[in-house]
């Protein structure tokens, strides 16, 4: 740590060591004069001095740089967070691509289309119906082996021929390929994030799917949605070369200089940060790098922490310590001082204990500003985790659960399902395999299942005893009544039969033909581990305490809490029922016990989910820190 440095970006911290610097120069000449007026009088009285004249100075050498440290961690330990977080939330989104293009890959209208037995004019339909289910797409594209577009659902693009490694890449690979560059498919763009899986039939390859993902959109809701004003991120590949950044303009020269966590002379600090991975994915081994500049983003809660103690870490308490011996020294030396005065009748010491008294005083106000300052920066440090540990968790959430909203009616409208329910005898068996396949490219799902017009299950992916078993509640109803392609229906989060009993939510979507409903499908998140991980990845690193999902009445979704599970009632202040506001808040409260500062924040949705699609599940989001 260049403590130089950091003392030309605090000026605050600044004043504390001028203030110390000067009371420490101050005792020194006190006690020069009291050695020449009555030194044979009180020798010992100015030796105790000096001695605590060199604690003094100890103190402010082991304060200062502390308090550089904590009101720098502030900085870096909040940039850290926000590397981290974009750089795992765009690998889990990333992820779900890969089992999408592996999906649709299968999808028999395109197999169909690819033998001429079915219309551009209905395939590239049924694929912007597909388009229309995932706003992150913004192509879908078909090519036979040799390169020929054969379809394409954008109007816009008017390539008829590629030869993109990514096409013959996908015909010798077995599952997706992912690619990043510049594509003749796009020879507008500089770069398009591409997904590709080749089609077989009888085991031969015909074809190759694309998919286009809208990289550029989703980094800036990634980046909006995480920076404040003056703080960026740059997305690199660890060769400096920038993938993304929200700030164009300055990101290659910045990249070209920080790397890991470092501090300029100039005020710009950053971190960088490597994907935790995502279901054993890891997508093309990207890393991030946040970074602001203190001078010009200088920033304090205005929270009042009149009535907060922290548990303080042992270094610290051992300084705080120190302090109030100091304090205590030079009283005690004052009130001896004055004994020695009256009874030696030294009267010339009285200036000198005067002036002792009046730098004391001096000495016990830095020194309490001082530790003010570094309990209110190691506080400051903890509002901030416990917020956007809060905030990250629910955005998470929001996203995770989007791609289920997504999935079910991605899957509804696989041919497959439709000819057989369609069908007086489906072929369970042919349902069964197609469900097991999709399960196995989507592995947050316990089970899927196909139910027919009268609720009946008959077909299953992982759990052969719901067969023939009916199926209930307000969203199923809802799915059999349904005629719009466009809407999904989920239950409460509640205990069901086909995930053991555990609560989770069922998603479903309704499977039709030509506007007749056949029946739905249902699939069964898996919601334990799956909110656990979310829970614990957004969860502050080194802190002590717990993380919970619930809803507005308390009734828990999910908690990391030990001795607490979903569906039980956390018993909160009313006010943390009635938070209402976009941006995170924290509230420091008492909970079974124990004192926790709370961060505190809102379901948001994302995209279109629980934003336009009329679906509603008002969540809330708590992470708890002891202190």
């Amino acid at each position: 740590m260049d403590e130089k440095k950091l003392l030309e970006i605090f000026p605050f911290i600044q004043r504390s060591v001028n203030l110390f610097n000067d009371q420490n120069r101050y005792l020194k000449k006190i006690i020069l004069t009291g050695k020449i007026c009555a030194l044979d009088k009180a020798a010992n009285l100015f030796s105790f001095t000096e001695k605590t004249t060199e604690t003094f100075v100890t103190l402010k050498e082991e304060l200062i740089p502390l308090l550089l440290e904590k009101n720098l961690h502030k900085y870096t330990d909040k940039l850290q967070s926000k590397a981290q977080i974009s750089i795992d939330i765009l690998i889990r989104n990333l992820f779900e691509r890969t089992a999408d293009v592996g999906f649709l890959a299968t999808d028999e209208s395109i197999i169909a289309f690819l033998n001429e037995q079915e219309t551009s004019e209905n395939l590239r339909k049924r694929l912007i119906e597909y388009a229309l289910k995932y706003s992150v797409y913004n192509e879908i594209i078909i090519t036979d082996p040799q390169g020929n577009i054969r379809l394409n659902i954008n109007a816009t693009n008017k390539v008829r021929f590629s030869s993109d490694p990514i096409i013959k890449q996908a015909l010798f690979t077995e599952g997706y390929v992912e690619g990043y560059n510049h594509s003749d498919l796009f020879p507008t763009q500089h770069k398009t994030l591409l997904f590709a899986h080749k089609i077989t039939q009888d085991n031969q390859p015909i074809g190759v799917l694309i998919v286009c993902f809208r990289f550029d959109d989703e980094m800036e809701q990634i980046f909006s949605s995480l920076l404040d004003a003056n703080e960026h991120i740059i997305f690199h590949d660890g060769k400096e070369v920038i993938i993304s950044s929200s700030d164009v303009s300055t990101a290659k020269k910045v990249l070209s200089n920080i790397h890991d966590t470092t501090l300029h002379k100039n005020g710009n600090v950053s971190v960088s940060a490597k994907t935790k991975g995502y279901e054993g994915y890891y997508g093309a081994s990207w890393s991030s790098l946040a970074y602001t500049n203190i001078k010009k983003n200088f920033y304090s809660t205005s929270s009042n922490f009149s009535a907060i103690k922290c548990t303080l870490d042992p270094n610290i308490q051992n300084i705080i310590t120190k302090a109030d011996d100091v304090v205590e020294d030079l009283s005690d030396i004052i009130i001896n001082g004055e004994l020695i005065a009256s009874k030696e009748r030294v009267y010339v010491l009285t200036p000198v204990l005067d002036n002792l008294r009046n730098v004391s005083t001096s000495i016990l106000s830095t020194i309490k500003e001082t530790v003010d300052n570094l309990e209110h920066a190691i506080i400051e440090g903890l509002i901030y985790d416990v917020q956007s540990s809060a905030k990250l968790a629910i955005e998470i959430m929001d996203r995770n659960l989007y791609e289920r909203a997504n999935d079910c009616r991605w899957w509804a409208m696989t041919p497959v399902f439709e000819k057989e329910l369609a069908s007086k005898l489906p072929n369970t068996k042919r349902l069964t395999d197609l469900l097991k396949y999709i399960n196995s490219l989507y592995t947050v799902y316990t089970n899927l299942f196909i139910y027919d017009y009268h609720s009946t299950i008959i077909a299953s992916s992982n759990d052969p005893s719901i067969v023939g078993k009916k199926v209930s509640g307000e969203h199923i109803t809802k799915t059999l009544s349904n005629n719009n392609s466009q809407h999904y229906f989920v239950s409460h989060f509640e205990p069901l039969p086909f995930n053991g009993d555990q609560a989770t939510y069922l998603y479903n979507a309704t499977i039709s033909n030509n506007g007749k409903v056949l029946g739905g499908i249902g699939i069964v998140f898996d919601a334990y581990p799956q909110f656990q991980a979310i829970l614990n990845d957004s969860f502050p690193a080194t802190k002590i305490g717990f993380s919970s999902i619930i809803d507005r009445k308390g009734s828990i979704v999910s908690t990391t809490h030990p001795t607490m599970k979903p569906l039980e009632r956390m018993e909160l202040d009313k006010e943390i029922f009635q938070f209402n506001s976009k941006e995170a808040s924290h509230h420091f409260i008492t909970f079974h016990g124990k004192k926790f500062l709370v961060g505190i924040a809102q379901s948001q949705g994302y995209r279109e989910y629980k934003r336009h699609d009329n679906y509603k599940n008002d969540l809330l989001s708590l992470t708890f820190i002891e202190y």
